[in-house]
């Protein structure tokens, strides 16, 4: 709790994901795929770019022509159907410095302050910004991200923004304050003189990375230390200007997904309080996707892939298939809840889904565009990716109630498939179907017939498949089973019991299973709260003698729990049962069973109705109309309102 202000979270409310990845069979065989609705990952937020370098560039074309762009990227029927867009914070290169000449020479992007002494100058970066502009006026519910390559080249130790000399980090020490304070004041300007809101603001781009030098050609700065300084002073200036937190800090952008989840790990807890989002680039380290979803998972962080593109392909697979293949393990696996290309129209033609002809004003589309297209025109904002069972397939709810089942075959052979549809309380009788063949195009295939909640279908050699079957319903919550281990004495083995007796002085370790993955939030005695999975006492006595109760949160959103009661043998704190019914004001006796915490409701509470508010004991604390948090002291609450029930941290 900061000074006297009080905030709080629900506990049980989360949304994650697991993945099985599945190697299809020799096309002489018939592949089954079980979709599963009640396995829900994550919500999915939207597909989208960022705008630099292109917009540099494309923002200086006619009226017409820029809009006739923005309609291929941004239309839902017949564009991309892209809604987030990633705006790039110029630092802006010392006068006289010309080596910045990537993206047809965008990677110039003007900074909104280009000297220490001097004012800031809003007339510049012109395009850019109207790209975005218009953007957020055509784009329903579009999300806004700003990021940085590099601060102004007067914070930097090398006065240069492509970077040091070294590779080496390259803002000055005593500039990290300096730096905050520009990227809050360009997001504050951007809200009340041009009405367009941030949702985060990236303060680094590849900060590890180690090969951002001077006199290159773009904008790129060191950052592998004391990225926990700067998101905490970008934290505070958002803060201050009255930004946070409706615009949070994001990091770190790494182009490692391993740099993501080691950096991850490192921020300290002020830094996280101050992180809304945690951005990775999925250009490398795919084998640590289901590690940093874990952790971003664990730390309650949305996860985004944030930048990605070919920067480690290799063999002869066409660029398009290659790129489905990262877009499909980047939902699967890593269970991103946004997926964002590099720049839709990169100079390098394996980089880009449109050409785009500055000097013309024109766009030819190519075939990542419409394999992009397979995706997301189907996929869209506010559906929830939901478990099948093999690595070629991606399948989502949508919010209309419609089920997508997305096939990629990269093989020369056709490949057979019969997705078992069972798991379904309902399904339509029809999947409508659209197909990607290369060299480029998406097209209208026939009808497929549903029978029996099962599906049949053949994936044509070198093809992404998409099919959308209307009314689809069900999917029971499945929580995993938790293992209750404790141990007394660290060098002890483990029991598995919930029932718990020691000696006054004795040490306790909980540690249930299971060990990897998902988020827990245990409550105790004497406010006991905790995040960890394991929890660890010593020189135990009576006084924390009670019922310790260990919520898990899985990749699904499902919650199980478990409650272990701990005995202390001490006389002078006699262990004393816990009354779990208690008497309100009105005389009325209400109880709470504990178990009834581990399944919470999570629906909306209604509006008008009574609420109950129990301690995490189960006793009843009062009855009110609102939760309100400034009545209530730091801790863990259950909030009840008929089969409603929420867990509220209150800090």
């Amino acid at each position: 709790m900061k000074g006297l202000v009080q905030k709080f979270t629900v506990v049980s409310a989360a949304f994650g994901v697991a993945c099985l990845a599945g190697i299809a069979s020799p096309a002489h065989a018939q592949t089954k795929v079980v979709v599963d609705p009640g396995k829900k990952y994550q919500v999915f937020e939207g597909w989208g770019t960022s705008l630099c370098w292109w917009a540099v560039k494309a923002g200086a074309w006619s009226e017409a022509n820029r809009s006739s762009l923005i309609g291929a990227i941004a239309d839902p029927d017949t564009g991309l159907g892209y809604t987030i867009f990633r705006y790039n914070i110029g630092g802006g290169d010392q006068p006289g410095h010309n080596h910045l000449t990537k993206g047809d020479g965008g990677g110039k992007v003007p900074g909104y302050k280009p000297t220490e002494k001097g004012d800031y100058d809003w007339t510049a970066d012109p395009y850019q910004r109207a790209i975005a502009l218009e953007l957020a006026k055509r784009v329903k519910d579009p999300i806004f991200e700003a990021f940085s390559n590099s601060p102004p080249w007067w914070m930097t130790k090398s006065g240069c923004v492509s970077g040091s000399s070294d590779g080496s980090d390259n803002l000055k020490e005593d500039y990290f304050d300096d730096f905050a304070d520009y990227l809050s004041e360009v997001a504050l300007h951007f809200k009340t003189e041009w009405g367009l809101t941030f949702r985060t603001v990236e303060p680094f781009n590849e900060p590890s990375a180690g090969w951002w030098k001077s006199n290159g050609g773009q904008e790129g700065c060191g950052f592998k230390n004391n990225q926990s300084r700067m998101i905490v002073e970008l934290g505070k200036a958002l803060q201050k200007k009255g930004l946070f937190p409706e615009t949070s800090v994001s990091a770190a952008d790494e182009t490692s997904i391993k740099q993501a989840h080691d950096q991850l790990g490192n921020y300290t807890a002020e830094a996280l309080s101050y992180l809304g989002q945690v951005n990775t680039h999925s250009y490398s380290d795919g084998s640590y996707r289901k590690q940093l979803f874990n952790r971003a998972f664990g730390l309650n962080k949305r996860l985004w892939q944030s930048e990605t593109g070919p920067l480690s392909k290799s063999g002869d697979e066409h660029i398009a298939l290659w790129m489905a293949n990262v877009i499909i393990q980047d939902l699967r696996d890593m269970h991103a809840e946004a997926w964002i290309d590099w720049q839709i129209g990169d100079p390098a033609e394996n980089w880009r889904s449109l050409a785009l002809n500055h000097s013309k004003q024109t766009f030819t589309p190519n075939a990542r565009y419409y394999m992009h297209a397979a995706f997301s025109r189907y996929i869209r904002p506010g559906s929830r990716i939901i478990d099948s069972d093999n690595g070629n397939t991606l399948a989502a709810l949508r919010p209309d109630g419609a089920l997508v089942l997305i096939v990629r075959n990269s093989g020369s052979s056709d490949v057979k498939y019969s997705f078992d549809l069972g798991e379904f309380v309902k399904i339509g009788t029809s999947a409508k179907v659209v197909r990607f063949e290369l060299p480029g195009s998406l097209t209208k295939q026939s009808d497929i017939a549903v029978s029996g909640k099962a599906l049949s279908m053949t994936a044509k050699a070198n093809t992404i498949t998409t099919m959308v079957i209307d009314g689809a319903e069900g999917g029971a919550c499945k929580p995993d089973s938790i293992i209750p281990y404790v141990k007394i004495h660290s060098n002890s083995g483990w029991d598995e019991t919930t029932d718990v007796k020691l000696n006054k002085g004795d040490s306790l370790v909980i540690g249930p299973h299971p060990w990897e993955g998902g988020r827990w939030v245990w409550t105790g005695p004497k406010d006991f709260g905790s995040t960890s999975r394991e929890i660890r006492f010593k020189n135990m006595d009576g006084t924390m003698s009670g019922y310790y109760k260990a919520v898990h949160t899985n990749a699904s959103g499902c919650e199980g729990s478990v409650t272990f009661k701990v005995v202390v043998d001490d006389p002078d704190h006699p262990f004393v049962e816990p009354d779990t019914s208690v008497t309100d004001s009105t005389g009325d006796t209400s109880t709470v069973a504990l178990h009834e915490f581990g399944m919470c409701q999570m629906e909306s509470f209604r509006s008008g109705e009574p609420l109950q508010v129990f301690d995490v004991q189960g006793h009843l604390l009062k009855n009110v109309q609102e939760f309100r948090p400034q009545d209530f002291r730091p801790g863990i609450y259950v909030v009840k309102q008929g089969f409603r029930v929420r867990q509220i941290r209150v800090e």
